[in-house]
């Protein structure tokens, strides 16, 4: 089986030490707590003798939620420098030096700068197993959500790796990482918000196809579709113009589900404009080309 040899060598340097075993540990640590305060609260309560699958749902959407937000803070932070980087210390040169082509090059940085966050997700999966003992919660439903986890975090590892191979900084990568991900997160809302309250006048009752590119719309639209519950938040995000309507009765697919597949293709384009971008064979081309250019017109001036 061959390895990526550049997501080969940055894992090698990531996990050398006790730095990721030690950041692993204890994110383990704060779950664990989070799940025993959960478990000795419910077992404790003098005025109920049985077990409550709400507690179940309450435990599970608490855990989903920190992982969520994990995965849309750490993540940008994480693969905003990867080629930048390589390229502030003056060793981009030597990588796009070797045999590898530069899609190569490119997924293995993603998936070496995102390892560590799927690893953490990827750990954290026994504790939620912690949802079983209550009931309410199927392994089906956690797999659903695992797997929205790895699709979110590879997408926002390909919005980081974009503007890391197009921008020279990786101070203004970062900046524009984060916007991005903030004008999918809120600005698909506030434009949503405003297009009901300009031509329809709060007057609509389907799914706005725009927030099919929302990761806060597909994250509730999960949690809703898994819990039966369409109503509050899932209202606010357009799921559903009335509290309590299923937002998947007037659509073809669910939001959720539309969200990934959004993801998906906005991942493959921009891991081939990134790979694109840092070809060193575009570059000669693009020189030669300019450089043709200007002896055309230094034989024509000299006519």
């Amino acid at each position: 089986m061959n390895i990526n040899p550049v997501l080969l060598k940055e894992l090698k340097v990531r996990m050398r030490g006790w730095k990721a075993a030690g950041i692993i540990a204890l994110y383990l640590l704060v779950l664990t707590v989070v799940a025993v305060f959960i478990i000795y609260t419910t077992f404790m309560d003098p005025y109920s003798s049985n077990i409550d699958p709400q507690v179940s749902i309450g435990a599970y959407t608490a855990l989903a939620v920190f992982q969520f937000m994990l995965i849309m803070f750490i993540v940008p932070a994480l693969t905003a420098g990867a080629i930048s980087g390589e390229r502030e210390k003056q060793t981009l040169d030597l990588v796009l030096c070797t045999r590898l082509k530069p899609i190569s090059i490119i997924t293995g940085k993603l998936f070496a700068s995102t390892s560590q966050t799927l690893l953490l997700i990827i750990a954290s999966f026994p504790l939620f197993s912690m949802v079983f003992l209550f009931g309410g919660i199927s392994i089906k439903e956690v797999m659903q959500l695992f797997g929205f986890y790895i699709v979110t975090a590879v997408t926002i590892g390909c919005i980081g790796i974009f503007f890391s191979a197009h921008l020279k900084r990786t101070t203004a990568s970062t900046v524009f990482t984060y916007g991005t991900l903030a004008f999918l997160a809120f600005g698909t809302i506030f434009i949503g918000v405003f297009y009901i309250r300009i031509f329809y006048n709060w007057d609509y009752n389907k799914f706005l196809p725009i927030l099919y590119s929302n990761p806060l719309t597909g994250f509730g639209s999960l949690l809703a579709e898994q819990f039966g519950y369409y109503g509050g938040i899932n209202a606010f995000l357009g799921l559903s113009a009335g509290s309590g309507q299923n937002p998947n009765a007037a659509n073809a697919i669910s939001p959720w589900l539309g969200n990934i597949i959004f993801d998906i293709v906005l991942s493959a384009v921009l891991l081939i404009l990134s790979a694109a971008r840092i070809n060193p064979v575009r570059k000669s081309i693009f020189s030669y080309i300019r450089f043709r250019g200007r002896k055309k017109k230094k034989a024509s001036d000299s006519i």
